[in-house]
């Protein structure tokens, strides 16, 4: 009798992860089809899929006509998969004279839950900052026909004591000279914008 037992035991040990594997040898194809489906960012704003967060990095980085590798864009990725809590309720402020660049930044980060204004001159931006309480500033340096227009801003908010912090996004900068003293960061690369806010609203978070 025990021996009998001891064989039914061993047969039910065995019998499940049998069925387990038919089961995924027998309906492979639709759970491959599921897995990008459950990849997926949840926030209070909705749900952001990470294939639509690729398609958007993607579009930025033509936009800006750069190169990122992929272990590049990864990163990014996974830290958008683990910000949804810090990024929520965000607010951003950006400085361009041609907003349609940054059409799908813009998204990107609003689909995450964060609210994104947009100012076409230094003059816009200093109304809306006297306004609105901004978490972070993105801007470029080059607008209508103004070489250094993103450094005079950052030299306005520095007179005007706002310490709201600073990105410049742009390929417009020789970086050889350093980085602008009251910029927090430059960059022409799109999922390098993404870091940058992260650890900004990090920061405001922990503040």
């Amino acid at each position: 009798m025990e021996t009998a037992n001891l064989i039914l035991n061993y047969i039910r040990a065995l019998v499940w992860p049998a069925v387990v594997l038919f089961v995924v040898w027998r309906y492979q194809s639709h759970i491959g089809s599921l897995i990008p489906r459950i990849k997926s960012l949840s926030t209070p704003a909705g749900s952001v899929e990470f294939t639509e967060a690729r398609v958007l990095l993607d579009q930025a980085t033509a936009a800006a006509n750069v190169t990122v590798r992929a272990s590049t864009r990864r990163g990014a990725l996974r830290r958008l998969e683990h910000a949804a809590e810090v990024l929520e309720g965000g607010k951003i402020l950006w400085v361009d004279d041609h907003p349609e660049q940054n059409t799908a930044l813009i998204e990107l980060f609003r689909t995450t839950g964060m609210e994104v204004d947009t100012a076409l001159s230094t003059d816009e931006a200093l109304m809306d900052l006297r306004r609105h309480s901004y978490d972070i500033i993105l801007s470029d340096i080059g607008r209508a026909g103004d070489p250094q227009a993103g450094i005079t801003l950052l030299d306005e908010l520095e007179q005007l004591g706002i310490d709201t912090p600073a990105v410049l996004f742009t390929a417009w900068f020789d970086d050889t000279t350093g980085s602008p003293r009251r910029a927090f960061a430059v960059t022409e690369v799109p999922d390098e914008v993404v870091h940058y806010v992260i650890d900004l609203m990090e920061r405001a978070r922990l503040s």
